[in-house]
């Protein structure tokens, strides 16, 4: 028994699929800053500095030389309303829902010694805390910090970092600092892109390369990529956005890392995606085209066979599209029901045939292309792409008049496009005044 090819059992199992609503895989980013996750120096995008109006608060962004993201009191004793922050606002239309960042204090605390309580350090969101440190009996930051943090959870519109002295009227009893050497802030966003303007720009079946325009927009981190999902697996990723909207880290297995909180473009307009079939295993498979923004969030551009199963009202079956792929065509002269025909110039000549599959069954509204091999030339020439054959599998082409002697070849692709599955050649002798007419080619003066 011969076994199917493996491809025609997941073409079938994927037909279910290929028309389908946008489904989200994903739904958030992450942001890198002051350094990224390879470990190279960035300049913190995204991080507003906050100073306060005295002058003795200070907010510097030194993270692209490298080094830090820094709020700090001058000393040694800033004035009461002297304060520093730093502030991380989540793009329109998201939320921040974690906050992990390498950051030390200097100041706050000394082990041992009760320092007077008028400076403070506080890290916090727009209704949560996320750490805070004061000289108090019940502080946990009886020494200065220096681990990770990382929260996670959390639901945000945005980060501050903040260093303050709290002995209004008056001034504090020493400087404080806060420096943030990476921070991880991770984006979600909800909303998937929206697709319009979809067009099949080439369906492939001469060129080889199907292709489809769209117009793409997004509301949250932006238009991010192309995916063409072949089987329904990812086959080819194709970028849709500039320097900003890539990966900060390829090697890893989180595409959705970035350098600046709204990396990619709000749309994209007339964005074309390809897929050649020569990059394809053989036979027809399930493809889709679709689009992602930032965060992974999918919507579908186009779905659709190819190559295409040569025939109207294909089986979905893997049986059934095997016994398409195995069709055979049978062509002749109509008179003489042979594959060679002598003919009297000028005289109709009507050629007929049929398309059957692998059961004898008769193959419906597959394309034939017919060719003509010229005698005079040796060259071959497309003549018909058009002729299809009918209910029964049935199909007749009637050549011109005028024609000279020639050879008429007759393809079949059981797959559009893709190689011949089944060729036949008439062989036509054309007579004219009693001898065998090939027309003479004109030479050019």
């Amino acid at each position: 028994m011969t076994r199917s090819p493996w491809w025609l059992a997941v073409l079938a199992a994927a037909a279910v699929t290929l028309v389908g609503a946008a489904t989200a895989s994903a739904d958030t980013y992450t942001v890198f800053s002051c350094k990224g996750p390879t470990g190279l120096p960035n300049g913190a995008a995204g991080w507003v500095a906050q100073p306060a109006a005295s002058g003795e608060g200070h907010a510097v962004n030194a993270c692209t030389t490298p080094g830090t993201l820094a709020a700090f009191l001058d000393g040694p004793n800033p004035s009461g309303n002297a304060s520093a922050s730093w502030r991380f606002e989540a793009p329109a239309n998201t939320r921040i829902v974690r906050f992990a960042a390498q950051r030390s204090t200097t100041g706050v605390a000394a082990p041992g010694v009760r320092l007077p309580n008028d400076v403070q350090y506080v890290l916090q969101t727009d209704h949560l805390t996320l750490e805070s440190c004061v000289v108090s009996d019940t502080s946990s930051c009886v020494n200065d910090l220096t681990d990770p943090i990382d929260k996670q959870g959390i639901d945000a519109a945005y980060v501050l970092m903040r260093v303050l002295c709290t002995n209004a009227g008056a001034n504090c009893s020493r400087p404080l600092r806060a420096d943030l050497t990476s921070a991880q802030v991770g984006i979600q966003d909800s909303l998937p892109p929206t697709i319009s303007g979809v067009k099949v720009v080439d369906t492939g079946d001469t060129s080889g390369t199907l292709s489809v325009s769209y117009n793409a927009a997004d509301q949250g981190g932006g238009v991010y990529r192309a995916v063409v999902n072949v089987d329904g697996k990812p086959a080819a990723i194709q970028p849709l956005g500039g320097a900003d909207c890539t990966d900060a880290n390829p090697a890893d297995a989180d595409p959705y890392q970035f350098l600046v909180p709204v990396p990619c473009p709000a749309a994209v307009n007339g964005a074309v995606t390809s897929v050649n079939f020569r990059t394809l295993p053989p036979g027809p498979h399930a493809i889709e085209i679709s689009v992602e923004d930032a965060a992974g969030n999918s919507t579908s551009v186009f779905a659709t066979q190819f190559p295409k199963l040569n025939a109207e009202g294909a089986p979905s079956t893997p049986a059934g599209i095997q016994r398409i792929l195995n069709g055979k065509l049978k062509v002749w002269f109509a008179k003489t029901r042979n594959t060679r025909f002598t003919s009297r110039y000028g005289q109709r000549v009507v050629t007929r045939g049929r398309l059957l599959d692998s059961r004898g069954k008769p193959i419906r509204g597959a394309r034939i292309d017919v060719f003509h091999r010229l005698r005079s030339s040796g060259h071959r020439r497309l003549l018909k792409t058009g002729l299809k054959t009918r209910a029964d599998g049935r199909v007749t082409l009637i050549l011109p008049l005028n024609v000279d002697t020639r050879g008429i070849e007759y393809d079949f692709r059981a797959v559009r496009p893709g190689k011949i599955t089944s060729r036949q050649i008439l062989r036509l002798t054309v007579k004219r005044h009693g001898r065998t007419f090939i027309r003479k080619l004109k030479t050019r003066t």
